[in-house]
């Protein structure tokens, strides 16, 4: 295939389905419980419920790439996204909305697991480090795009719309899946085993995952802290926090850059760590004036789109062989999602207790852990570096 860039840009639009999902579910917490007559805390679970497929699900989807294919499972992750978009426009009970953002996560999995494999089987050196560069911020662009759709609905009785627009997107794009290469790569082995095995892979998936886990709580309670600490309104709120997850793509434009032109890797991580910590105390900071606590929103989502692009651009690096690609894709995927999964329930149950500094001491933590675990063999790693 001579021009890649068709089929990297229309499985980059499949991942934004998939994420935009994701951030829909913040600012319309308060009309959910007002709705249904439940709690913040339980509208927090069945949120935790949405991501809960992203702790567990991963293996299992690079197994099916294994078998079937990358293609199909990116078709059938698209179909059940919309249709369970399509269930969340029209129900009405809490019950059937947890079951509905179960299968949304489920099929989140798979959209992000056989596009990151497909993207890591069919393209190579340069245009690669783009392609994945480009693959790390779908999770920031695709949840400001959700904050962006469901903003106008935000604080009313009219949340439903927001999902119905979300499920016409997905079945719109159903119709172009022949743009997506039907390009299956058989490992030597047993690639989950090989994968399994592979130190590095573990080790990046437990990184990436604490820093999903203070990136996505951040962005869940962010747009109702804005209101709460600092009476912004909700829908203003929502529409701050999608600007701040879109400097995430930023973030990583800039550290996939840098890599590219194989800057000290270590560095890079360094810098990241102490950003990420600065714009957390400058966000969470409650005597701080407005536009500081925005701009330290932006800092810490600047650092998450960031610390992606070095993720996903390193772990090529240390497979054996490309038909890895899925299951390394499924496994990072899956540790990464136990920090997402976890998110939620901790950060909604943490705003709660009304003490901001609880939001810092996570965020440190979480942070430096993330920063420890990264199988960096030396102190100058760049993008063609070796691994422990």
């Amino acid at each position: 295939m001579k021009n890649k860039w068709f089929p990297i840009i229309l499985i980059y639009l499949y991942g934004l389905v998939g994420t935009s999902a994701l951030g829909m579910m913040g600012p319309i917490t308060k009309d959910i419980s007002r709705t249904f007559g439940v709690t913040a805390s339980s509208v927090g679970m069945a949120i935790a419920g949405q991501l809960l497929p992203l702790a567990f699900a991963g293996l299992l989807m690079g197994w099916l790439i294994d078998r079937m294919g990358a293609r199909p499972l990116l078709i059938i992750g698209l179909f059940a996204m919309g249709a369970s978009s399509l269930a969340n426009s029209w129900l009405e009970t809490f019950d059937a909305l947890r079951i509905t953002l179960l299968i949304e996560g489920v099929a989140l999995v798979a959209l992000l697991t056989s596009g990151q494999g497909l993207l890591m089987m069919f393209t190579s050196g340069k245009q690669q480090v783009k392609a994945l560069t480009l693959w790390s911020t779908v999770m920031p662009v695709g949840y400001s795009i959700g904050l962006l759709l469901v903003s106008p609905y935000a604080g009313g009785d009219k949340w439903r719309e927001a999902f119905l627009c979300h499920a016409i997107i997905a079945g719109c794009l159903c119709f172009v899946f022949f743009g997506i290469p039907g390009l299956r790569v058989v490992s030597k082995g047993n690639s989950l085993t090989e994968v399994l095995r592979n130190k590095s892979v573990v080790r990046f998936g437990f990184s990436l995952s604490l820093s999903a886990l203070a990136g996505v709580g951040s962005s869940a309670i962010g747009a109702i802290y804005l209101n709460q600490v600092h009476g912004m309104e909700m829908g203003l709120a929502a529409q701050s926090m999608a600007v701040a997850s879109l400097c995430g793509v930023l973030g990583s434009i800039i550290i996939g850059g840098l890599l590219a032109k194989a800057w000290n890797a270590a560095l890079l991580a360094t810098l990241i760590l102490a950003s990420a910590i600065l714009g957390g105390f400058i966000f969470y900071w409650p005597s701080g004036v407005l536009p500081f606590a925005v701009a330290g929103a932006m800092l810490l989502q600047l650092c998450v789109g960031g610390f992606i692009a070095f993720v996903f651009s390193m772990l090529p690096r240390v497979l054996s062989e490309p038909g890895q690609s899925g299951a390394a894709a499924g496994l990072v995927g899956q540790i990464t999602g136990i920090g997402a999964a976890l998110s939620a329930p901790l950060y909604f149950t943490t705003l709660q207790m009304g003490q901001w500094y609880y939001f810092v001491v996570i965020t440190v933590l979480a942070w430096a852990a993330s920063y420890l675990l990264l199988p960096m063999r030396s102190r100058s790693v760049s993008a063609t570096a070796s691994f422990e």
